[in-house]
């Protein structure tokens, strides 16, 4: 549900389901730019080495990824509810966000508004919070996770690169 930040100023925020939401530790382990789009492949604190999740974006999709020292200050401060969370909901490492200063610097230079006069207000980012780093991406298609059991980082960055070279 999109719930108002404490920040004002029209800034909204709303939990995002994804199979990384609740943990209790994530981290982001590989970022592969490649010639069919950005690959980030996380981890889970878990018992197993071997489990990773990934998504793909657009190669052209705004992607910023800041350590979570420098994050905490410049993205952190959207992220209080102006209503307070109950204390039996979980918090999520994966959000939603609209009218933050990242959005409004990409949308307002007319990268993705379609030079129109006036700013598209649905237009939303996504940020997923790990133990390192914070990433902001925005992206105007949906998102298809793949969940990746039994193999080493190295042998799945090699996939994703010869699959890449297919194409």
């Amino acid at each position: 549900m999109k719930v108002k930040s404490s920040y004002g100023k029209e800034v909204y925020l709303e939990d995002w389901n994804t199979p990384i939401m609740h943990n209790e530790q994530l981290w982001l382990v590989a970022e592969l730019r490649i010639m069919n789009g950005i690959h980030l492949f996380f981890k889970l604190n878990s018992s197993s080495r071997d489990e990773y999740y990934s998504f793909t974006i657009s190669f052209r999709c705004p992607l910023r990824i800041t350590d979570e020292t420098y994050a905490h200050n410049c993205i952190g401060k959207y992220l209080n509810r102006k209503v307070i969370r109950p204390k039996d909901e979980q918090r999520s490492s994966t959000l939603k966000l609209w009218n933050t200063s990242f959005i409004k610097e990409i949308e307002e230079n007319n990268a993705l508004s379609g030079y129109a006069a006036e700013r598209d207000k649905n237009i939303f980012q996504y940020l997923i919070i790990t133990e390192d780093e914070w990433v902001e991406f925005i992206t105007l298609s949906p998102i298809e996770w793949t969940f990746h059991k039994c193999i080493k980082i190295d042998e799945l960055l090699n996939t994703y690169i010869k699959e890449s070279a297919k194409q």
